[in-house]
């Protein structure tokens, strides 16, 4: 059997003499709501570039863990990659005691994509106007608030919140974001840290209040919400990102190709205005620069679960 790096170079060879790509791509998203979305954003804009329909394929569950693993075992020829975030490469090898991937070994980095801020939002109906009161509140009666999470993010930004205030809620678990949103819309639970994209549209439509936003300085589409340094919290930010990723041994001539088509991506005015809408601005990196991110994100994260307690699954 030839050894790897073998096959790599030997497909790296084969792909100078043939054009790239010659069929539809796979855009593997880890969770439906914002990931999905943004593949679909920059498919939207490569497709005509590389004249090759863009599959958006969803694979929501177990914290982004299914795409990731689907994405590692797929074949290293560039045709299926990973659109990712914080949860698959930063966050589950803190939150999982065995995961069926390595979040460096089995991947190669293509490009970071955005960064951005949650909202943290209540129903209506929880007595609550600002981060304070929430707070208040929840020392009045420990252990009696609910808050859903959907994602790494929305678990550890409420964690976050609860270790610094020094408070109990009961976590209540969701397979995606927007499915705590909708049972937090219907007052089945009291609290969330919601992707933008996610909140705004609820919030708008009077069915949200938020109270802040995680990340250090105010969003521009709201500019009368604080942030939760602002509400008393000093030391408190807490961000998501996304980014992009091929499997182990794609050839480097793919990956920086791959790299180039979303770098473009994300400079034309309707992804920027898509992120904007969404909480987020653009992090295109190159694939060395997502490596090292991605590696400083995980010692990030691994304190602060740490530090909150987190038991892993």
């Amino acid at each position: 059997m030839l050894p790897l790096i073998l096959i790599a170079a030997l497909a790296e060879s084969a792909i100078g003499q043939t054009a790239f790509p010659t069929k539809p791509l796979r855009f593997v998203a880890m969770s439906t709501g914002f990931p999905e979305n943004t593949a679909r954003a920059l498919a939207n804009e490569i497709t005509p570039v590389i004249k090759q329909n863009i599959v958006i394929d969803p694979r929501p569950g177990a914290n982004g863990i299914l795409a990731a693993e689907h994405v590692a075992r797929s074949a290293p020829d560039g045709y299926t990659l990973l659109v990712g975030t914080n949860s698959t490469h930063a966050a589950n090898p803190s939150l999982y005691k065995k995961l069926p991937y390595d979040y460096v070994r089995d991947f190669a980095p293509v490009s970071g994509i955005s960064v951005g801020m949650s909202a943290l939002v209540v129903n209506p109906h929880v007595p609550v106007k600002t981060v304070a009161e929430l707070t208040g509140l929840a020392k009045k009666s420990p252990g009696k608030l609910t808050f859903g999470h959907g994602s790494s993010v929305s678990l550890t930004a409420i964690e976050y919140y609860k270790l610094l205030a020094g408070i109990d809620m009961v976590a209540v678990p969701y397979k995606t974001v927007p499915q705590g949103v909708t049972d937090l819309i219907a007052g089945r639970i009291d609290v969330m840290a919601a992707n933008l994209g996610a909140a705004i549209p609820q919030m708008q439509a009077g069915r949200l209040r938020a109270l802040a936003v995680t990340g250090a300085a105010r969003w521009p589409l709201l500019p009368d919400t604080p942030t939760m340094q602002e509400s008393g919290l000093p030391n408190y930010e807490w961000t998501f990102w996304n980014a992009a990723w091929l499997p182990a041994n794609t050839p480097p001539e793919i990956v920086n190709r791959m790299n180039e088509w979303i770098s473009a991506a994300l400079e034309r005015p309707r992804v920027k205005d898509y992120l904007l809408n969404s909480g987020s601005t653009a992090f295109g990196t190159t694939p060395d620069g997502l490596m090292k991110f991605q590696i400083a994100e995980h010692d990030k994260w691994r304190k602060v679960i740490a530090a909150a307690r987190i038991q892993a699954e």
